[in-house]
């Protein structure tokens, strides 16, 4: 993750009362780090310090708000082939192909069906399970970058979020403007394809294809998917879907059952830990939103009844969920 996509998150927190530095801390991240072009975050630690401000700083919506106060800066070296493109449609079409230069273990995609666009993110490492902010973040730069063509008052025809929905709505319905719709299978703006033709404001086109030549070289050092995590992300996908078994993730991996078990026994990892691990995290994440039942909770992380899920929480910490959300939850 690229250093630069960070660049006012310090002056965002010290608006809404927050020592930066404290929270950049404890974060991880060093804040010297924070706008250097070429300095790199680990990905865990960029949405950590997002969730962590959200949490501390009591603002739900942190993660949007910054989206769509610093789309240019989050797109850090995307944002001068996005704003260089003729239209929109190029515009949208660069940020997919070089996204991973800005932000890896991610995949941004534009498709288009049946007169309808739609711009998709999803962070593609499921070990970073709480990723609420980022993915917020991201689809309000997303946002912006369209609203630059299409218009400050343009609206999207629906917005979809992979996690759970919040308590309250408002935020989201006031700084959206759109349907919005949770525990999808990806976060995605959708839109009429006709927006694609959009010109981009005073885009220099001819030096387009040099800016094009040095997102090309950057790629270069772009480093894989990580396995392990592109794993624990079909076993995310697939628990509240009923589809977590081992032979579905091997076919959505485009894998043999046997090849995905060796491969897993070549990196000494169980599939049953996977799945574990990721229903305890997720049981915890969950838990912390008290507005969802325990029985919905269960369902996401694909138990068939609340008895089955009540049994594997407390093996794993000693408390019953209900206990647990009495004990810890604010």
């Amino acid at each position: 993750m690229k250093a630069v996509a960070a660049t006012g998150i310090e002056a965002m927190i010290a608006l809404y009362g927050g020592d930066a530095a404290q929270l950049l801390g404890r974060a991880g991240i060093d804040p010297t780090a924070i706008g250097c072009p070429e300095t790199r975050l680990p990905l865990d630690r960029y949405c950590g310090l997002f969730e962590l401000a959200a949490r501390e700083l009591r603002i739900d919506s942190l993660g949007l708000r910054f989206g769509l106060r610093h789309a240019r800066h989050l797109l850090g070296p995307l944002s001068e082939a996005a704003f260089n493109s003729p239209t929109l449609g190029a515009a949208l079409s660069s940020l997919s192909r070089h996204f991973p230069v800005l932000q890896d273990q991610s995949v941004v995609s534009l498709r288009i069906e049946a007169g309808e666009a739609t711009l998709a993110y999803q962070i593609r490492d499921g070990r970073i399970v709480a990723r609420r902010q980022d993915a917020e973040l991201s689809i309000g730069a997303f946002l912006s970058l369209v609203r630059a063509a299409a218009g400050d008052c343009w609206r999207p025809t629906e917005i979809l979020f992979e996690h759970a929905p919040p308590a309250d709505r408002r935020a989201h319905d006031a700084l959206l403007g759109a349907p919005v719709y949770f525990l999808a299978g990806c976060n995605a703006i959708r839109f009429p394809r006709e927006c694609l033709d959009a010109y981009m404001p005073a885009p220099d086109v001819t030096a387009l294809p040099a800016i094009e030549r040095r997102l090309s070289d950057a790629a270069r050092d772009v480093r894989p998917d990580d396995f392990i995590g592109r794993v624990h992300q079909e076993v995310r996908a697939g628990l509240a879907t009923g589809t977590a078994a081992l032979p579905a993730v091997a076919a959505r991996l485009g894998l043999a059952e046997q090849t995905l078990y060796r491969r897993l026994r070549a990196h000494n990892v169980q599939y049953s830990d996977i799945v574990r691990g990721l229903r305890h995290e997720m049981a915890r994440l969950l838990l912390d939103l008290p507005h969802l039942s325990l029985t919905d909770i269960a369902l996401l992380l694909g138990y068939s009844e609340l008895s089955a899920f009540t049994r594997a929480f407390h093996q794993w910490t000693g408390l019953s969920p209900s206990a647990f959300r009495q004990r810890y939850v604010t």
